[in-house]
């Protein structure tokens, strides 16, 4: 399947391609009546498009179509392999062979369309804590015209493999281990992190969406890891954005929202975690409150933060 993305994210087209053509679409047999079993993955056929897409795999919307179409599209996103594509920016995600990667997500994509309200002109050398699939380093290969050096960190040595697979760029070095460990005695131009973001007691700051301690360590220490004019590009989300701004302001730094978007909370093992849940609802960080499907909402917030 390839998902494809217009530039301001108003468009979310999802295609068969490959063998997909044959086994879903029922493109099997050629003009002469032959069994056909095999496509060429740039073989695509377009099957539906969404408009303002507030997440990559929205299952409220996809059950609201066309029996047939929902089918085909829930048929789609089970297959173990998607390229996703943005502004001109592709990424191949194999679920089985990256295990415990994510694709990219709609975090990503806001976080490509906000960094078109930075420049990029005057940045060569960089680095993504937490790459995961290595979309937003490879957007920024893409799109930094002067980068030479684009540093991807991760502690999971198959979001380091799916990077690797994806990026052919001699400009890329990839690192396994701890950013922040990696961090030490090292500053950059620009420092990318699409870090853990939800509040939880007692987090242990090693899954995606858990915790605060990245996001704190990068605004308490930018000074040390921003070289002259440097900025770090992250995400603010308003689960935990009392938080966050009291450490921006503790740190004396400076942040400014370059793009958001409201998106569902749609995080498997916290809200089927009725401690975890109840813990946000108690702290006013969330409220149900049912929209187009979804009870429980968060604005995300790309952010410049400058020393």
């Amino acid at each position: 399947m390839i998902i494809r993305y217009d530039k301001d994210l108003s468009k979310q087209c999802i295609f068969a391609n490959g063998d997909e053509l044959a086994q879903i679409m029922g493109h099997d047999r050629d003009n002469d009546g032959n069994r056909v079993y095999n496509y060429p993955d740039d073989k695509k056929e377009h099957v539906v498009t969404i408009d303002n897409p507030v997440l990559v795999t929205n299952n409220y919307r996809i059950s609201n179509l066309e029996p047939s179409l929902r089918d085909t599209v829930f048929a789609l996103f089970s297959r173990p392999v998607t390229t996703t594509e943005y502004d001109g920016t592709k990424l191949r995600f194999e679920q089985k062979k990256y295990t415990g990667a994510w694709g990219p997500s709609i975090d990503t994509l806001l976080f490509c369309r906000g960094l078109e309200h930075i420049n990029l002109e005057d940045v060569t050398d960089a680095i993504e804590l937490g790459c995961g699939s290595g979309f937003l380093s490879k957007y920024t290969l893409d799109n930094a015209p002067n980068l030479e050096n684009m540093t991807l960190v991760d502690f999971n040595k198959y979001a380091i493999l799916c990077a690797y697979d994806n990026i052919n760029d001699p400009r890329a070095m990839f690192v396994t281990g701890d950013a922040v460990k990696y961090l030490t005695g090292k500053s950059y131009d620009l420092i990318l992190c699409n870090p853990p973001y939800i509040l939880r007691p007692k987090s242990i700051d090693d899954n995606a969406y858990e915790g605060l301690e990245l996001l704190h360590y990068m605004i308490t220490n930018a000074d040390e890891h921003l070289n002259d004019g440097g900025k770090i590009i992250t995400n603010i989300s308003s689960i935990s954005r009392d938080e966050v701004y009291k450490f921006i302001e503790d740190a004396g730094v400076e942040a400014r929202e370059i793009d958001s978007m409201e998106v569902p909370l749609k995080v498997y093992n916290v809200l089927n975690n009725e401690e975890w849940m109840n813990y946000l609802l108690d702290r006013h960080h969330l409220k149900k409150e049912r929209k187009d499907g979804y009870d429980y909402w968060q604005r995300i917030a790309i952010t410049e933060i400058n020393v």
